[in-house]
């Protein structure tokens, strides 16, 4: 039985066979092009660590230069409802193709990168004796759909995790786990330095990367930059995604907010204050130093669900991390514009405010750590070594 399960497994444990011992053939999937990106990296350095090794993939480009791919996942990059359901032949055929491939390469191990709904129906297929499951940047089960942790600890033997809290969260319910650190801290810059008397002020608008994102909060954070006006001496810019139909923009436009598209990161480093969606760019911002206002919002029926559900006491990564509500966070109904403009102005027109909140910045960077790929690959052949 593996430890901690509660599942009787009688074939988990050491490899038995020619396969004891080293990794000889590994198959590697990655659903989405982060986890492309992400994947490769941890590719490359199981390669440097056993030049031998043949690797496999479902993935995207990045994958697919590095390994034997065998299906080109990137075509699968769909988001909503309707077009997952309109995809489902496609994806179902993909799948059954994957699952094949594999059988075929019989690998000794296989790591699911993210791409969590895709990954976990696979990982149940390609269970077997002597075959080791890996799971690399892991879904938030840690605030909800905590059912899952049951398919974790009977399919997947170790957890590559990205953020310091996943670890012990795994561990305390029975799941090997090791914390290798977070592939953005390598990309980055570390924070900047911005004097509390320049002005104007320079405040960026992060709506989201998808059309109802956008269509849901941009509106909002316009009216809020319109409550703001003649309380701050604010430039206010909102950064578009290059797939996003301009259309989407033109409030911000009427508002006189300057839209761009470009490299959020450079833009973190001029920036006093952000207005942002909840979701990774959070994350990115408190490694930029850049004081946040979180919102975060759903429909009505979708909110009262989740709060039956969520059992953390904060929605933005930064704030767990911190352990605290260094950046506020605005949900629901309290996501309005006065909310917006209040919080706004409440940090850059106290400077003792934005100063504890910048020191707090300051001490995340110190809690999270750069993707060690090498560290990464020594946990992968740690399952099979004897």
């Amino acid at each position: 039985m593996k430890k901690g399960s509660g599942y009787p497994i009688p074939w988990r444990g050491a490899l038995a066979g020619p396969r004891k011992g080293k990794v000889v053939k590994l198959f590697i999937v990655a659903g989405e092009p982060s986890g492309d990106m992400h994947a490769t990296e941890l590719v490359h350095a199981l390669k440097a660590k056993s030049p031998d090794i043949d690797v496999y993939s479902a993935g995207g480009p990045e994958l697919a230069a590095c390994s034997t791919q065998v299906a080109d996942l990137a075509s699968l990059a769909v988001t909503g409802f309707l077009e997952v359901i309109s995809y489902l032949p496609t994806i179902i055929r993909m799948f059954n193709h994957i699952v094949a491939e594999v059988e075929k390469i019989d690998p000794d191990v296989v790591v699911f990168t993210d791409y969590p709904d895709f990954n976990f129906r696979l990982a149940k297929r390609l269970a077997k004796p002597g075959r080791k499951l890996v799971y690399f940047i892991s879904p938030q089960l840690w605030a909800w759909r905590k059912g899952r942790l049951k398919l974790v600890k009977k399919f997947i033997d170790k957890m590559l995790v990205i953020f310091p809290f996943e670890e012990a969260f795994y561990r305390e319910n029975g799941v090997e786990a090791a914390f290798v650190g977070n592939p953005l801290v390598n990309t980055i810059p570390a924070m900047k330095e911005i004097s509390a008397g320049d002005a104007p002020r320079r405040i960026l608008l992060l709506p989201g990367s998808r059309t109802k994102e956008v269509k849901s909060n941009l509106p909002t954070m316009c009216d809020a930059k319109l409550r703001m006006e003649g309380r701050i001496d604010a430039e206010f810019s909102v950064l578009k995604h290059p797939s996003l139909d301009p259309a989407l923009f033109e409030c911000a436009h009427e508002a006189g907010i300057r839209v761009f598209e470009g490299n959020p990161h450079q833009e973190f480093q001029s920036t006093d204050l952000a207005i942002a969606c909840s979701g990774t760019v959070t994350f990115e911002l408190a490694l930029s130093g850049v004081p946040t206002v979180v919102l975060y919002r759903m429909s009505p029926v979708t909110y009262h669900i989740a709060k039956t559900l969520v059992r953390v006491d904060a929605i933005s990564i930064p704030n767990l991390i911190l352990k605290h509500h260094v950046f506020p966070e605005l949900i629901q109904d309290a996501a309005s514009p006065e909310g917006i403009a209040e919080e706004a102005l409440s940090i850059l027109n106290n400077p003792e405010r934005l100063a504890e909140i910048r020191q707090e910045l300051a001490r995340f960077r110190t809690l999270v750590k750069a993707f060690d790929a090498d560290y990464a690959a020594r946990e992968v052949f740690s399952l099979v070594e004897t």
